[in-house]
């Protein structure tokens, strides 16, 4: 489809910020945005599902369900888990109409400045709920706690291994979640970040660590500290990580 053609009208908006449309056979909403319009696809590209009810903070849309960010203006994804990018269209006003086509077509496009930094960007509260499910002993070396022998840290970045995160099944290792990790007198202390500061996850992979370090021979008490500076992005990966992705 190459023309623009007429999808609502303006007061179908009402009191919202928002519209749901069909255009080209594929669900679309449209936002208005300090005056300005913008249109996406109703499709998360990390998990296939509707983006109807996300929050929009600034110019970004997240998926009710992960915390995944997307720019209304070009469709990008500003963080994980979504790697990909979704649909996005040209919108027109013409008198009391919307109308919608190719995005290299609208008029409102061309002059939209370039999106900012992630880490610029508003965060809007976490809204998807994720359950991750207690740390197996078996991911843990199968060692049992209390015991007095030494470990080094090979072997605690062994053990954080076994944590995995459960949107993109990767271990927090090879993410590149890890900052800083070493040993004081038992004391386990480790710097991690997550992929996003809206991960729902965080809470629970932070305690995974923790439970993970704390089965390792020689450890009494794990510390965990999450910091989001520098933040974290795809380049920290290992390159095993980045193949699962398909992030090349």
């Amino acid at each position: 489809m190459s023309a623009f053609e007429v999808v609502a009208e303006l007061a179908e908006f009402g009191d919202s910020d928002r519209l749901s449309v069909d255009y080209d056979n594929r669900a679309v909403l449209i936002f208005r945005v300090e005056g300005r319009y913008f249109a996406v696809e109703d499709l998360c590209s990390h998990d296939g599902q509707p983006l109807t009810d996300g929050p929009v903070v600034g110019h970004a849309l997240e998926c009710p369900r992960h915390g995944a960010r997307f720019d209304l203006r070009t469709g990008k994804a500003l963080c994980m888990p979504a790697i990909e990018p979704i649909a996005f269209y040209g919108v027109r006003i013409e008198g009391s109409q919307v109308l919608l086509g190719p995005a290299s077509d609208s008029h409102s496009a061309s002059d939209v400045a370039p999106p900012a930094a992630e880490s610029t960007l508003p965060i809007a509260p976490a809204s998807g709920q994720c359950v991750v499910p207690p740390l197996p002993a078996e991911a843990i070396l199968g060692v049992e706690p209390g015991h007095a022998n030494a470990v080094d840290e090979g072997q605690m970045l062994e053990a954080l291994r076994g944590v995995i995160d459960p949107e993109l099944l990767i271990n927090i290792v090879d993410l590149g979640l890890i900052y800083a990790i070493n040993l004081e007198e038992q004391v386990a202390k480790v710097e991690m970040t997550l992929t996003s500061p809206a991960c729902p996850a965080g809470p629970q992979l932070v305690q995974q660590s923790k439970q993970a370090l704390e089965r390792l021979p020689g450890i009494s008490t794990a510390e965990i500290k999450l910091v989001l500076s520098p933040p974290w992005s795809p380049a920290r990966m290992t390159d095993e990580a980045r193949d699962k992705l398909g992030i090349f």
